[in-house]
């Protein structure tokens, strides 16, 4: 933690400036450090007043002098990140309406099956561009992600291409989601669960821009993928649950000693 109210004030002059995206995380350890310095600050000055044999009952803490410049960089930040937010929002509604878009298309697609063949490049284009589009609103994302897996499947399902080509296809998914399957797994061995999970979304997302594999090896591929995913989750889960146990302890425990 910074050592002075004022490294704290600098170092929140700089995140308001700052074109980085802001960490709740840290403003949030910067406010606890500057107010228990403040109150370090009033403990250690009572001291002195009543060694010096002052009457503790006369006391007056001085005031906290810097108090006014760091609430006022703190509203700046939350300014800043309600605005930042906005525009995030704004840019997943945007992307959300893209992917609409895209899904339509392949629907065109589609609706024309004699053609369907050479449309084959036109579908690769829309799965780049597809996977080139990335965040969503996070309440759309899953029945959006569904939506839109049925048509490929459905392209896939019915292409009249030749067999070569659609083996190659289904070959090459299976051995990109084989690897993330097999990753999976390999998380479970991983001591850092935080770590690890946030590996698994990575994985996830992998999963979610690689299409189908043959029609008989799906449903065996993706349970494999979600039962090594189902471990790390209980993990991770079980790993919090432990946090916030731990954290009600303690409070019962402060709540006890204030009693």
């Amino acid at each position: 933690p910074l050592a002075t109210k004022q490294e704290i004030i600098d170092r929140l002059k700089a995140i308001a400036e700052s074109d980085d995206e802001i960490s709740r995380a840290e403003v949030e350890a910067l406010k606890s450090n500057f107010y228990r310095l403040h109150k370090q600050e009033a403990e250690e000055a009572f001291k002195t007043f009543t060694e010096g044999g002052g009457n503790p009952d006369e006391f007056m803490p001085a005031p906290n002098t810097d108090e006014p410049i760091f609430k006022e960089q703190m509203a700046i930040i939350k300014e800043k990140r309600a605005s930042l937010q906005l525009e995030q929002e704004r840019q997943k509604e945007e992307n959300y309406q893209k992917k609409l878009a895209i899904i339509e298309k392949i629907k065109a697609i589609l609706s024309n099956p004699d053609d369907i063949n050479k449309s084959y490049n036109d579908f690769k284009v829309l799965q780049q561009e597809w996977n080139d589009i990335k965040l969503v609103p996070a309440e759309k994302a899953t029945d959006l992600w569904k939506t839109y897996q049925v048509n490929v499947e459905q392209f896939y399902d019915t292409l009249k291409l030749n067999n070569e080509l659609r083996a190659y296809d289904f070959k090459k998914n299976l051995e990109m989601k084989t690897l993330l399957c097999e990753a999976a797994e390999k998380l479970q061995e991983n001591p850092n669960i935080v770590e690890a999970n946030r590996a698994l979304q990575q994985l996830h997302d992998e999963w979610a821009e690689i299409g189908p594999v043959a029609r008989e090896l799906r449903e065996d591929l993706w349970n494999r993928f979600k039962q090594a995913s189902s471990i790390i989750n209980k993990k991770h889960q079980a790993y919090f649950d432990e946090i916030h146990a731990k954290e009600n302890e303690n409070l019962e425990k402060k709540q006890a000693l204030i009693a």
